[in-house]
This record gives C-alpha cells, sequence and structure tokens, in this order.
C-alpha cells in the first residue's frame, strides 16, 4: 500500500534516454556535463562532478582530500551508511565514532564537542533529510555527506540561507532509486575548490588527465593523456547525465511535495504517540523516522496496513560486523543503541500520501 520508495520518471527521462539511444554517444560526454552544471547551480556551488554512485561519491571526496592532507583521525557520527565510513579505513583513517542526538538523528553537539582535539577531520552527515546544527559545530566542516538530504536548507549566521551540499569544501550527493532524484544508480560531488574539483576530474577517470582543461592548476604540470593518482574509473554513462537534467528540473517541485507529505505525517505521528526526527532548518524529508519504546507494536502496525519500513540507515554502525575492520576507540554511543533497538523509517516520495492509511 505504502512502498519505500517509487519511481520519479516521466515522459521526459524516457524522450532523454532515446536521444542518447539516437546520438550513439553511451559514454561520459555533454549530457553529462550540463547535468553537472545544473545542479552545482541548485546547490550553489561553483563545481560538481558527475560519477556512477553516492558511495563512489564519497570514495573520491575522501580519496582527494587523503591524497592532497594525508591520513588522519577523522570524526564520524555513529548512525550512517557504511560507504560513509569505508573510504577513510581503506584510506588508513583513525575513526572517531560520536554518538548523535536521538531527536535530530544527526551529532550529539555535546559529545561532538567532547570529541574534538582541534586537529580531527569532521565529516558531517545529514540524516534522512535533516541538516545539521552546522554553526554549533567545534570547527569548520570539510567533508559533509548529504546523500539523503538532498534540497534541505540551513540558516547560516553569516551567509544566511545555505543548500546543505555548499557548506563543506567537498560533498557527496545520491541519485540512487529511492533518493530525492534518480539516474537510478549514480552520485554527484560539490565543491567551490578548483583544485580538488580537477582532482577529482582525475580520480574519477583512472587517475589521468584527459579531462582536465588546458589550463589545469594541478602541481603535476603534465600532457592530457597522463596518469598523475592512483585513480578509479567511476565515471557516470550519458544515459544518466541525461535523465539527471530532467530530474534536476523538478526537483524543487519534489522536495516541495515532499514538505508537504511530511506536515499531514507530524500531525498523524503526534496522535499515535511516536517520536520523530526534530527538524533543523528545513528537512528535505527524505524519509519519516519513527522511534517508540514499543517499536515491535509499530512494526505490527505498519505490516499489518501493508507500510514498507526499514530500519534507520544503518542503525549504530559500531555494532556491526563490519567494525572489526576499522581502527575506533571503544566506546559506548547509548542514543545511537536506542536509536538502533528502538527505531525505523517509512519512506517518502514526490507525490502525495494519504496518510489516512495510518488510521
Amino acid at each position: 500500500m505504502l512502498p519505500l520508495a517509487i519511481n520519479t520518471w516521466g515522459d521526459e527521462e524516457r524522450d532523454a534516454i532515446i536521444r542518447v539511444i539516437d546520438s550513439g554517444r553511451f559514454t561520459m560526454d555533454e549530457k553529462v556535463g550540463e547535468y553537472e552544471r545544473d545542479y552545482a547551480d541548485y546547490v550553489g556551488t561553483k563545481y560538481c562532478i558527475a560519477c556512477n554512485s553516492g558511495s563512489s561519491a564519497n570514495l573520491l571526496m575522501v580519496a582527494a582530500w587523503s591524497i592532497r592532507h594525508g591520513a588522519g583521525t577523522v570524526i564520524v557520527p555513529a548512525v550512517s551508511w557504511p560507504t560513509s565510513y569505508s573510504p577513510f579505513q581503506q584510506y588508513g583513517w583513525k575513526l572517531k565514532f560520536v554518538d548523535v542526538d536521538r531527536e535530530t538523528l544527526n551529532y550529539s553537539l555535546s559529545e561532538l564537542g567532547n570529541a574534538y582535539t582541534g586537529n580531527d577531520l569532521i565529516l558531517a552527515v545529514n540524516l534522512l533529510g535533516n541538516p545539521n546544527d552546522f554553526d554549533k559545530f567545534p570547527a569548520p566542516v570539510y567533508l559533509e555527506d548529504n546523500c539523503e538530504s538532498m534540497g534541505a536548507e540551513y540558516i547560516c549566521d553569516d551567509m544566511g540561507v545555505c543548500r546543505t551540499g555548499s557548506l563543506g569544501v567537498m560533498a557527496s550527493h545520491s541519485t540512487f532509486f529511492s533518493h530525492h532524484i534518480q539516474t537510478m544508480e549514480g552520485g554527484l560531488i560539490t565543491t567551490d575548490n578548483e583544485y580538488f574539483y580537477q582532482m577529482l576530474l582525475c580520480l574519477r577517470s583512472h587517475g589521468w588527465t584527459r579531462h582536465l582543461p588546458n589550463d589545469n592548476i594541478l602541481k603535476e604540470k603534465v600532457g592530457k593523456y597522463e596518469f598523475v593518482y592512483p585513480g578509479y574509473n567511476l565515471r557516470p554513462t550519458e544515459i544518466q547525465g541525461a535523465v539527471g537534467v530532467e530530474q534536476v528540473k523538478k526537483l524543487p517541485t519534489f522536495i516541495l511535495q515532499r514538505r508537504e507529505n511530511a506536515e499531514a505525517f507530524k500531525e498523524k505521528a503526534a496522535k499515535k504517540g511516536w517520536k520523530i526526527q526534530r527538524e533543523i532548518g528545513k528537512s528535505s524529508w527524505f524519509a519519516f523516522a519513527v522511534l517508540s519504546d514499543d517499536i515491535d507494536s509499530v512494526k505490527k502496525e505498519l505490516d499489518a496496513k501493508d507500510i514498507e519500513y526499514r530500519p534507520i540507515v544503518a542503525g549504530n554502525f559500531t555494532r556491526s560486523t563490519a567494525i572489526k575492520y576499522f581502527d575506533q576507540p571503544t566506546a559506548t554511543y547509548p542514543n545511537a543503541d536506542y536509536i538502533h533497538d528502538h527505531g525505523l523509517y517509512i519512506g517518502n516520495h514526490h507525490q502525495p500520501i494519504d496518510w489516512s492509511i495510518l488510521g
């Protein structure tokens, strides 16, 4: 009756795909570039780099930072998706997990302040559409995982209204099927930093210089087909770019409908006594988190009404089997544990949701 996610495509996306097929240009080409420019304009950054997934966007972002500045200690929230963390593990970082706030689901600001030593990198993860309270961070945010919060807005003390994805030196975004816009598989990185932008162009394509502008500013002043970094092939296809162009046009309307769905859901949740995510700024409402001391009863009700749900992201990631591969100190995370044991989320859509299904 209410699936976790639905298709956001229409005739425009189908027509865009056919035009690419008719052109015979399937690999990354002009439509990818147009998509990147359109999305950078939407977020409010100078540059955007498209890639084949949001997880790849995280990998490229961490790779660029690590190659340029070296590995160190990174502060991460205890609740997030695994590929927020994996690139740091793969590049030799020590991860310092910090508990989250039970209401916002993002960092506990007091715990973040206690954890920060002055030398740590902070990864900000905007969870389920909700911005972090960035102005209360103990240091600037350098890397931002915005894969679940496309279109969210935060009121900065010094800059006014900012879209998430423009608040870090680099930020990752996802366009997977269940996300705000869909290229089905796909990711993006936004940045104002030209040096990182040019690094990312290389890292995305085998570590070579083929896609750099002629007046590149990288320290490696080399020819057009040189390999300068240990890179990957994480490029999107031209079909993804063409679909992305059409999806970005629709994104403001999608976000508006998600916010309208959220207002109606808040009323239903309040009547049922469910605790939901407290909004910071203007959430783009990726999904609706529900917390309850009796979460099993909530699950039974949702099952009976054929409403699909999932755990809140990966729950407390430090309780996963994969944590044994990470260099991180032993600690406890009571709020993350509560979310892990007493939380779930219901999907949100770009179309109106009739919440009478909840009774």
